[in-house]
């Protein structure tokens, strides 16, 4: 279905246009009543606030905040008519900042278009709401969403990257996995689409983890959700020597396909602590406990080791989010740079036992395989389908954005993505965490799937035309 509204909207905004002056301060002119400006202090300093304060140099001219689909429409218009570049930001975790723009530009905010609704076995989630907004809403019901691992995240943005969840593995898949329909904005404001895998199926196949910005503005998707467990666990293992964590990371190289999947084992290396300490968070739910705590026996043992349990899925991510002491939202600058594997070779899991981490950094290996393998790579935008952990090389670094500090921990990211590359197991790296330094972004975001997204994308988007665009914009390469 496509809603050709607004036609005469369109017309007399490129009247005005016509009649007044182009670029941002013509953008600004039809848009003062949803915008918020670098004059009003306050309230400006909050709606560009982005979750990695290293783009905090890129202040656009004014912040927008629609409050319903014909105020996106007319941003999206005026932004078309007066030749302006925008961002659009749901969340605001982009790691590479791509959901802020500079003072040539201006942001939509989807913050108000944050509606959650809750119908039977499916729930509609408009793209401004965060995954807490999602669980508190469902977590009376019998049924649980597969989403993001960190409340404070946006839903648009994460779900167009595909979306892995600690229930990925059990529960079907990737959140995008879960999507029976979009609703979505074209680019240019024209007008207002559903995709679903029987109407705009080339759209419906893109969204599913063709990254945000790319082929317009998401309005809403609609989730499949799951029946929920009775109870949430979370155990925690923790080894703090060398030769520990060596045979803990062999022991799961070695069972890595055999665990079941209704195991969620997430691995991470602290350097944060101030000592070397490994730790692995196994979550799983009270239906399979037994064939978990079989699978957790062939590990190596530890003599550091936690259990709670939860029947709450909004009170368990609260607390897992949280493991590894962060509050996810403007902490301090920060660089990931990552890539997914398929495997966890003896000379990797060496090689990590043996790294010494700074103090400024995190590695972290997120659980991926299970139902996510149940989908081939093509049959999804998300093509890294064999997957068995994403891996990634957290590092923040001081908050008055000292140089040497920054090149310490952007070497030693690259250091670590570069021998995992070559230990042979890399199979592409994770869109939803981007990356401006990423070498050859296009093969490892989307692999063999890169060249139908760029002709689907020069449907909806054409490289050049439009204001959404951005350096890792699908086409451009």
């Amino acid at each position: 279905m496509i809603r050709r509204t607004g036609i005469k909207l369109r017309a007399l905004i490129a009247e005005r246009m016509f009649n007044s002056y182009s670029g941002v301060q013509g953008a600004l002119s039809e848009l003062r009543d949803l915008a918020i400006t670098p004059d009003q202090t306050e309230a400006y300093a909050k709606a560009v606030r982005i979750y990695n304060p290293t783009y905090a140099y890129e202040h656009p001219a004014f912040v927008a905040f629609p409050n319903n689909v014909d105020d996106v429409r007319r941003c999206l218009q005026v932004a078309h008519a007066t030749g302006t570049r925008i961002a659009v930001k749901s969340g605001g975790h982009s790691f590479a900042g791509f959901s802020a723009t500079d003072s040539s530009g201006f942001v939509v905010s989807m913050k108000y278009l944050n509606d959650v609704s809750v119908r039977d076995d499916t729930v509609t989630v408009q793209s401004g709401a965060t995954w807490g907004e999602v669980y508190s809403a469902v977590d009376s019901t019998p049924y649980v969403a597969v989403g993001g691992c960190v409340p404070a995240v946006g839903v648009g943005g994460y779900i167009q990257g595909g979306g892995y969840s600690l229930l990925s593995r059990a529960y079907g898949g990737l959140a995008c996995d879960k999507a029976r329909a979009f609703t979505m904005v074209t680019a240019c404001g024209e007008d207002v689409v559903k995709a679903t895998k029987d109407e705009n199926p080339d759209l419906f196949w893109a969204l599913k983890g063709g990254g945000g910005g790319n082929f317009g503005v998401l309005i809403d998707v609609e989730l499949q959700l799951s029946k929920k467990p009775n109870r949430f666990i979370w155990k925690r293992l923790g080894y703090d020597t060398t030769e520990s964590s060596e045979k803990a990371l062999i022991a799961i190289g070695n069972n890595l396909s055999m665990f079941p999947k209704e195991l969620n084992l997430d691995i991470a290396l602290h350097g944060f602590t101030g000592r070397k300490l490994l730790t692995l968070d196994a979550v799983y739910s009270d239906h399979h406990e037994d064939d978990v705590k079989e699978a957790l026996s062939r590990l190596h043992p530890t003599t550091e080791s936690s259990t709670k349990s939860y029947t709450s899925f909004l009170e368990f991510v609260t607390e897992y989010s949280k493991k590894h002491g962060f509050v996810h939202y403007e902490v301090e600058p920060v660089y990931v740079k990552g890539t997914m594997i398929n495997s966890m070779p003896l000379q990797l899991a060496t090689y990590f036992a043996e790294l010494d981490i700074p103090s400024e950094c995190l590695i972290e290996f997120v659980h991926m395989g299970g139902d996510i393998m149940a989908y081939e790579s093509g049959e999804t935008a998300f093509a890294a389908r064999t997957a068995q952990y994403s891996f990634y090389t957290y590092g923040r670094f001081s908050g008055n954005h000292d140089a040497s500090k920054r090149d310490e921990v952007i070497k030693f990211a690259t250091s670590t993505y570069n021998s995992v590359r070559e230990s042979g197991c890399a199979v592409g790296s994770y869109i939803n965490y981007t990356d401006r330094l990423l070498e050859n972004w296009a093969q490892e975001y989307y692999g063999a799937n890169y060249e139908r997204l760029c002709k689907i994308k020069n449907k909806w988007n054409p490289v050049g035309r439009g204001p959404l665009h951005f350096e890792q914009e699908i086409g451009l390469t």
